[in-house]
């Protein structure tokens, strides 16, 4: 992806910075994230398979059988999203659906097609981390490991809960 300047506009001034240089936590966590992410798709593509389908079987190669819910928990998704791509999953031969204690539910598990096709793309995921970690540094990125999941948990975390915040009475604006 091109290096795009931004205009920020500071009070009566102008000042054009380069994206990378920008200092948007939302910004540059959404763009490093489609970077990496193209680089695990590119690896995952000889098999017929994104980063997000790979997770699906990952998950499921693990955990089968499992609801869109719960399979949608696992992936950190939500399940309308997830239920777009385990249909494409279910065209490609990928997962099947069996019925579960209620007769509403649904149970999603891999086909033999599915398992093949994780195996493969398995070795191409592993080859792509070990790049990653190569170029990167081990230490470094077990650092930025431990970094998100403060970051994800601090994002996850509703302001309300925090008994640091004054919670406002109803009555007041």
């Amino acid at each position: 992806m091109k290096d795009v300047p931004i205009e920020l506009r500071t009070e009566d001034r102008i000042v054009t910075e380069s994206a990378a240089a920008y200092p948007c936590t939302c910004l540059r966590l959404r763009r490093i994230s489609r970077q990496i992410t193209n680089m695990y798709d590119a690896a995952l593509a000889e098999h017929g398979v994104s980063i997000v389908t790979y997770a699906v079987l990952s998950v499921l190669s693990r955990e089968a059988p499992l609801t869109l819910s719960a399979l949608a928990d696992r992936v950190g998704t939500d399940r309308t999203t997830l239920s777009r791509t385990v249909e494409r999953m279910r065209a490609a031969d990928l997962v099947m659906t069996t019925c579960g204690d209620d007769r509403r539910e649904r149970r999603l598990s891999l086909t033999e097609h599915g398992r093949t096709t994780a195996a493969a793309a398995r070795t191409a995921w592993q080859e792509t981390a070990r790049q990653l970690k190569a170029q990167y540094g081990e230490e470094r990125l077990a650092s930025l490991h431990a970094l998100l999941a403060d970051l994800e948990e601090v994002a996850g975390k509703d302001p309300a809960d925090d008994e640091c915040v004054e919670k406002k009475s109803p009555h007041h604006a």
